[in-house]
């Protein structure tokens, strides 16, 4: 295990992607654009998915193929993959959510009986244009059924 007393202070900002300020003059302004915050943030929230995953998969003693074999019988599983839909829907649209789910399925993240029961509360959801996804799209998502494996 990583202990980070064992590192520099400044090696540790570093990492994580925020600038010591010298000791002698003003702080340096991290965010001058904000783009420059916008970056920022992109990977503060990638890295606590990173630890939100590992603490998922440590909690469920590993993961066995696939992921989700079905939603998981309670309001709050059902809440969160409704979510879970809502977001493939802003992000996709409707055909793009479902082409997201199928490839899911194809990829063994979801079972049969769990792709048949997203896409039936699929098609309660309006549309929107279809886009494709991006690979933090399908990071997102792979979050969503780790929790949604966690609660079955």
């Amino acid at each position: 295990m990583l202990n980070p007393k064992d590192y520099d202070r400044t090696e540790l900002r570093a990492l994580a992607g925020a600038t010591a300020p010298p000791r002698d003059g003003p702080a340096e302004d991290r965010w001058a654009t904000p783009d420059d915050f916008l970056v920022g943030a992109d990977a503060r929230v990638r890295q606590g998915q990173l630890e939100d995953a590992f603490v998922l998969a440590a909690a469920g003693d590993g993961a066995v193929r696939p992921y989700l074999t079905g939603l998981p019988d309670s309001g709050v599983g059902t809440r969160l993959a409704l979510d879970w839909l809502r977001f493939l829907v802003t992000v996709g649209g409707r055909e793009g959510a479902r082409e997201a789910l199928a490839y899911y399925g194809r990829v063994d993240w979801l079972g049969a009986d769990a792709e048949e029961a997203l896409a039936t509360h699929l098609e309660a959801f309006s549309g929107g244009e279809s886009r494709p996804l991006g690979p933090g799209h399908h990071r997102t998502s792979l979050l969503f059924l780790a929790r949604l494996a966690a609660l079955r």
